[in-house]
């Protein structure tokens, strides 16, 4: 399962996790919350926090606004992260395969990323480009939370084994074709 963050930040933190190529979600990236609270819906093992952040920085030239950089990253954030106390006696393939149908929550966050990147190199802005990116942004994580949960729906959060490999295929392929997009960096003159 995945919940969804989508802000201007400033800085890092390390209750942030950033997507980054060969890092996978471990077990200790999940908060253990005992199995009765409902910090998780009952029917699931895990809730994934996946997020789409962006960060606007602006160039000026005596004062006037001359050119902005808007990086956008794919994000877990750990503090709202969990996985149930279950999970802990679940044997190691198990647990595997949990962690993998989280993985693909933050693969999906990524693609979502890489194609906000595409677009906003295209994106025409005004005088009001703060309020356009974010509504931008904004637009953006509501398409991928409908994704994620269209993903969770047909895999049955990773327990239809064939649907979830057909899904593993289909954000590998997805990330393959943005990968013109991985550095996920626009600078547009204003």
């Amino acid at each position: 399962m995945v919940c969804f963050t989508a802000a201007a930040q400033t800085g890092n933190s390390t209750s942030v996790i950033f997507w980054t190529e060969g890092r996978r979600l471990q077990l200790q990236d999940f908060k253990v919350v005992n199995d009765s609270l409902d910090t998780v819906e009952d029917k699931v093992s895990a809730l994934t926090r996946t997020g789409i952040t962006y960060y606007l920085t602006t160039d000026k030239v005596n004062g006037r606004p001359v050119s902005i950089r808007i990086t956008v990253e794919a994000t877990v954030h750990k503090q709202n992260t969990f996985i149930k106390e279950r999970v802990l006696d679940y044997n190691a393939s198990v647990k595997q395969r949990l962690l993998m149908h989280e993985q693909k929550h933050f693969d999906i966050s990524e693609i979502f990323a890489r194609q906000a990147v595409r677009e906003l190199q295209v994106l025409k802005l005004s005088a009001n480009y703060r309020k356009e990116i974010a509504d931008f942004v904004q637009a953006k994580f509501k398409a991928a939370e409908a994704y994620q949960r269209l993903y969770d729906q047909e895999t049955r959060h990773g327990e239809d084994f064939a649907a979830q490999e057909d899904w593993d295929e289909a954000i590998a392929a997805q990330l393959d074709a943005l990968e013109a997009y991985r550095k996920k960096v626009v600078v547009k003159k204003l």
